[in-house]
């Protein structure tokens, strides 16, 4: 993609929260990058493989656009980029520990391939994270399909789908939700409690399998606050906007008005004069 659809992420160019969603689960991954091999499968521009490799593991980055591929190059040095293809991945087998692949899957027709792939090329006990879209969530709150989308999965086809291959498989649900955050100064890491008891999976917005041929050790819970979080703050400022946009229109509604009332008064003589019963008023009222 050479220009900004919102498929591909340009963290630069992108919406905050669009930015948050994809930004969220490679801090999940990075938890569990340190000291690994990683492929990126699908890494786009590379900002997501630029964490993993600072979280310390040796990162590989793949993309199908060699676009993207320079782009990732050209800014993040520590990271190997790969232009290929995620169902045919230039990788020996039980070469690497840790695959990701996010908001992929459900672009590739042949999306079973991406799951062999990622467990041929992963060595026990290797993970896969992998995300996507529900597609019972998606189904009831857009209006028409995501052109950009081949297929996508509700949670039973997904976690189906994964345990295929993996037989311990884990899918979590990803949502934005209300929270309040406690700091101090330059805080990154901290500690969340969860109230819900139990996520659902219906109306989670996107699904993320953790997927491994071993037993699985993995956090029960993430949260992400991004830096745009001061949800009140960021409220008050779009009530603002809306204010402001709202005060132009009510402008503009007055001075259309206005014209219409004043054509409206002289309606009643165009009438009259169009039947020819109305005298022709002078040029110069003087006269």
């Amino acid at each position: 993609m050479s220009e900004f659809t919102g498929e591909r992420l340009v963290p630069e160019a992108s919406d905050p929260d669009l930015r948050s969603e994809h930004v969220a689960r490679y801090c999940f991954a990075e938890l569990l990058a340190s000291g690994r091999r990683v492929l990126d499968a699908g890494c786009g521009v590379g900002y997501g493989s630029a964490g993993l490799e600072l979280a310390g593991g040796t990162v590989f980055a793949l993309d199908s656009a060699g676009e993207a591929v320079r782009r990732g190059q050209a800014r993040h040095s520590g990271v190997r980029f790969v232009q290929g293809d995620c169902t045919a991945l230039p990788f020996a087998d039980r070469s690497l520990d840790l695959v990701v692949s996010f908001e992929v899957i459900e672009h590739i027709a042949s999306w079973a391939e991406l799951i062999m792939e990622a467990a041929r090329v992963l060595a026990p006990p290797g993970l896969f994270l992998v995300s996507t879209p529900n597609r019972s969530y998606y189904g009831v709150s857009r209006e028409e399909a995501n052109p950009f989308h081949v297929h996508e999965f509700d949670y039973e086809e997904f976690h189906g789908a994964l345990r295929q291959a993996f037989p311990h498989t884990v899918v979590f649900c990803e949502n934005h939700v209300p929270a309040i955050s406690i700091t101090s100064g330059n805080t990154r890491l901290g500690r969340a409690r969860f109230e819900a008891s139990e996520a659902d999976p219906r109306s989670a917005h996107f699904f993320l399998g953790a997927c491994s041929k071993a037993p699985l050790q993995l956090p029960e819970g993430f949260t992400y606050v991004p830096e745009t979080g001061n949800v009140l703050r960021e409220r008050e400022l779009h009530v603002s906007k809306l204010e402001e946009w709202i005060g132009t229109l009510e402008a503009s509604h007055a001075v259309v008005q206005g014209r219409m009332s004043r054509e409206l008064a002289r309606l009643p003589y165009r009438i009259l004069r169009r039947l020819g019963l109305a005298p022709r008023l002078p040029v110069n009222w003087s006269e």
